[in-house]
């Protein structure tokens, strides 16, 4: 009987450390990184009073619900993510963390926009009718 209760409390310690380890994994959604357009995102000025457009890339990162613009913070920055590979995001208020998996890097981008997908086949309880 003490045997028992002891493999018991060991079980339950390992599926709570388990449960606890994965938690901060499932923060993140998965998506696809669909598009990249450079947009315009504000001027500098250079000496003798003239001015240059900065362009900021924008992403189409689309998950299994919704579609979301995003664009880099700041326009100096030149990191690329790669378009038609699978990443993993989490959103924080109007902030997006991305991270494509092999690289270990996690960026920070702003939400644009948000709009939920329209172009997902029709399975829910109003389509099986």
């Amino acid at each position: 009987m003490r045997q028992v209760g002891t493999v018991l409390s060991l079980f339950a310690v390992l599926a709570w450390a388990g449960s606890a380890a994965g938690a901060k994994e499932r923060g993140y959604e998965r998506g696809m990184i669909v598009s990249m357009t450079s947009v315009p995102c504000g001027s500098q000025v250079k000496r003798h009073k003239k001015t240059q457009e900065l362009l900021c890339q924008e992403y189409v990162l689309r998950s299994d619900t919704m579609e979301y613009h995003i664009r880099q913070g700041e326009p100096k920055r030149t990191d690329l993510l790669p378009v038609g590979l699978q990443a993993e995001f989490r959103l924080d208020k109007d902030r997006m963390r991305v991270r494509v998996p092999g690289s270990g890097k996690e960026r920070e981008y702003q939400v644009v926009s948000e709009a939920a997908r329209t172009d997902m086949n029709a399975s829910g309880p109003a389509a099986q009718q």
